[in-house]
C-alpha cells in the first residue's frame, strides 16, 4: 500500500526548495550585476524568510553603505533591514529602519509595518496611531483593519474593534482574522449561539483557528474584570 504524505509537508517542501532556488538565482545575479540593488533587496528578503536573520543582517547592512547616494535603493534597502529585524523579534532596532524610508511608494507598507512592531511591543496606542494612519492610506487593506481590530481589542474597545473587523469583512468576507475577530467578540458577549464568524473562521483554517483560541480566554477574562470594576466604586461595591 503506497504511504499517504501530508499536503502541507509538501507544500512546505515545495516552498522550502523554490526559495534555495531563488537565494542562488539572486547570488548568481548579484556577482553579475553587482550595481543590481534589487536582486540585494530580493536576497535580504528570501534570507527573512528563510529565517537566516544574521545573514540578511549583514547584507542588508552591507547593500545600504553600497548603494548609499540612491534614495531609491535605500529606501527599499532600509525597508528590508527593518523587516529582517521585526522578524528576528528586534522591534526597536526594526523602528530605527522604518524610519529611513522616506518613499511616497513604500509610505503603506512601512506605516503598517511602524503599526505591527509597535503592536508586538505591546505600546498599543502608538500602534494606534500608525493603523488609523494605514487605514486612510489605504481603505481597501483587509491585513490593516484586522490589525486595527486587534489593537482596539488589545485596549479594551470592543464597539471600535468590531467595527474594523466588519470592515475588513465587507472587503473580503473569506479572511479568516475577520471572521476570527468579529466571533471573539460575539462569544464573549454571547450574542449569538450559532456565531457564524467563528464557524466560518474554523472552516477556513482550522489549524490556525486551534492556535488562536488562547485569545478568546484571555478576552473573556478581560470582560470579567471589566465586569467587575464597574460593580466597585472606590474599591466598595456599588448598592
Amino acid at each position: 500500500m503506497q504511504e499517504q504524505t501530508d499536503p502541507q509537508t509538501e507544500s512546505e517542501e515545495t516552498d522550502s526548495q523554490q526559495q534555495q532556488a531563488d537565494m542562488q538565482r539572486l547570488v548568481k545575479e548579484i556577482e553579475a550585476h553587482p550595481e543590481n540593488w534589487q536582486a540585494y533587496a530580493d536576497l535580504i528578503n528570501v534570507l527573512t524568510a528563510t529565517g537566516n536573520f544574521v545573514e540578511a543582517e549583514e547584507l542588508g547592512l552591507k547593500s545600504l553603505s553600497l548603494f548609499e547616494d540612491d534614495a531609491q535603493a535605500e529606501a527599499y534597502l532600509a525597508y528590508s533591514v527593518g523587516n529582517v529585524y521585526y522578524a528576528a523579534g528586534s522591534y526597536a532596532q526594526a523602528q530605527n529602519f522604518f524610519q529611513l524610508v522616506q518613499l511616497p511608494e513604500l509610505a503603506h507598507d512601512v506605516t503598517m509595518m511602524q503599526a505591527q512592531d509597535w503592536f508586538a511591543q505591546k505600546n498599543y496606542k502608538q500602534a494606534l496611531a500608525f493603523a488609523l494612519t494605514g487605514t486612510e492610506q489605504d481603505a481597501q487593506d483587509v491585513d490593516a483593519f484586522d490589525l486595527l481590530g486587534n489593537i482596539w481589542l488589545a485596549l479594551d474597545q470592543f464597539d471600535e474593534a468590531q467595527a474594523a473587523f466588519e470592515r475588513a469583512l465587507a472587503i473580503n468576507g473569506d479572511d479568516f482574522e475577520a471572521n476570527f475577530g468579529r466571533g471573539l467578540l460575539a462569544q464573549v458577549a454571547a450574542i449569538d449561539d450559532e456565531n457564524q464568524w467563528f464557524s466560518y473562521a474554523e472552516a477556513l483554517d482550522a489549524t490556525k483557528f486551534k492556535q488562536k483560541t488562547q485569545q478568546l480566554n484571555d478576552l473573556s477574562q478581560v470582560i470579567v474584570n471589566k465586569q467587575q470594576g464597574e460593580q466597585t466604586v472606590d474599591g466598595k461595591p456599588t448598592e
